[in-house]
């Protein structure tokens, strides 16, 4: 599905942002990474409260006819990347990374954002659209709720933790962390550059709507 190539080869880059990855297409009935996959995308399309929030907002943006065939349920090979866009364009799920359903919906939520922003006509080329991308993407996606959740004032009641920060600033914190991190990953940069390029467009962002 998404037009992706059966035989070995890379993706096209995008505006150099989209990920190349070697992929090879397989016997997708005998493999049990690819049915967990499948079976998890399905579920977080149809039950995530999160993920339909943001394909509503896809859906209402654009003409563009996303359904279920423009995520493709993928074996990734010489990379540590999870997933990323793909020049259809489309959303590619790496299924020998992804250990969990719930690692699963991390990284389909993130690359949402992303592929919304796309969409909104956002310059992967500009590293200032491309950081502000990423912050909307740690933001709005599942990842730095998860984390978010661990500081939560029941977590500590049940293992006795400490709470030195509050959850907003726990998330902010996970937020800008994150967009760091992808920035660094993207642009190869050092982390100081990264974290120069997030601050500058962090606050603004961070308060804006999806």
């Amino acid at each position: 599905s998404s037009g992706i190539n059966a035989e070995y080869g890379e993706f096209l880059t995008l505006q150099h942002y989209f990920i190349q990855i070697n992929l090879r297409m397989y016997d997708v009935d005998t493999t049990r990474a690819h049915k967990n996959c499948e079976e998890w995308k399905a579920n977080a399309l149809l039950k995530n409260i999160n993920i339909r929030t943001i394909l509503t907002k896809i859906l209402s943006t654009s003409d563009f006819k996303f359904d279920n065939s423009c995520i493709s349920c993928l074996e990734c090979h010489d990379t540590g990347v999870k997933g990323g866009l793909t020049s259809d364009p489309g959303i590619l799920l790496c299924e020998n990374r992804l250990e969990t359903e719930s690692e699963l919906h991390h990284v389909l939520s993130h690359e949402l954002v992303h592929f919304l922003d796309h969409i909104k006509g956002t310059k992967w080329e500009n590293v200032d659209e491309l950081a502000r991308s990423e912050v909307r993407a740690a933001k709005f996606s599942l990842e730095c709720h998860s984390k978010g959740a661990e500081e939560s004032p029941l977590y500590m009641q049940y293992f006795g933790q400490p709470q030195v920060c509050s959850i907003a600033e726990q998330f902010k914190k996970c937020v800008k962390n994150q967009a760091i991190n992808s920035v660094m990953v993207i642009k190869d940069v050092t982390y100081s550059k990264a974290s120069s390029i997030v601050e500058s467009v962090f606050d603004k962002l961070f308060n804006e709507d999806l």
